[in-house]
């Protein structure tokens, strides 16, 4: 059997301790899964202000001597880039049969119905859902998708696709805006080779 396909979007604008830590905790619980970051082109919900050039730089330098890769095919979409077109197109490449499973916040599972696709994304991935420290109400799924929950990880893996894992760790709360007029000041929650590009670079406060 294929070892599953693991995706953590995100802007990575700059990528942080935060990304770090939720791709450490899923590689602690599935060591064998292949396992990429994936920098999106322009969410359609925020707006990406550093250019593709500066932040996919900063993620090679961050996931250096790690197990994890990057997946870029977001990045050269033309925006606006919406997950369920991504996964579509990744399930075409990978096929049928292999677990995909997509890494989100509970933010994102609470408005997934806002998304493009919503839950037509249960047909092409599995979800593996982390709580947020800024969300006031404690994770759990709605009355329609409680049938697709299960209770560990591990039975993510032998099936392709539709079912969600709800994760009680909670990565550490850092928010990417507030540490982008930080970043000069400070060098802790970043890695030290993404604070010396920044640096370098003349980004985010330089």
């Amino acid at each position: 059997m294929s070892r599953p396909l693991i995706l953590l979007g995100g802007s990575f604008d700059p990528i942080h301790g935060g990304h770090l830590a939720l791709a450490w905790a899923v590689y602690a619980q599935c060591p064998q899964a292949e396992i990429r970051l994936m920098p999106t082109a322009q969410s359609p919900f925020k707006h990406t202000k550093t250019s593709r050039k500066h932040r996919l730089a900063m993620l090679r330098l961050a996931l250096r001597d790690t197990p994890f890769q990057i997946e870029r095919c977001e990045m050269y979409s033309t925006p606006p880039v919406y997950t369920i077109d991504t996964l579509t197109h990744i399930r075409q490449q990978i096929g049928t049969t292999r677990s995909l499973i997509f890494v989100m916040g509970q933010d994102s599972l609470l408005s997934l119905h806002k998304w493009k696709g919503g839950l037509d994304l249960l047909d092409k991935t599995h979800l593996w859902v982390f709580a947020r420290a800024s969300q006031q109400h404690p994770l759990k799924l709605s009355d329609e998708l409680q049938s697709s929950a299960v209770d560990q990880p591990k039975m993510l893996e032998n099936s392709p696709a539709g079912r969600i894992y709800l994760d009680p760790f909670l990565p550490p709360n850092i928010s990417s805006t507030q540490l982008r007029s930080q970043l000069s000041r400070t060098s802790s929650l970043v890695p030290a080779r993404v604070w010396a590009y920044n640096r370098k670079s003349f980004l985010y406060g330089f």
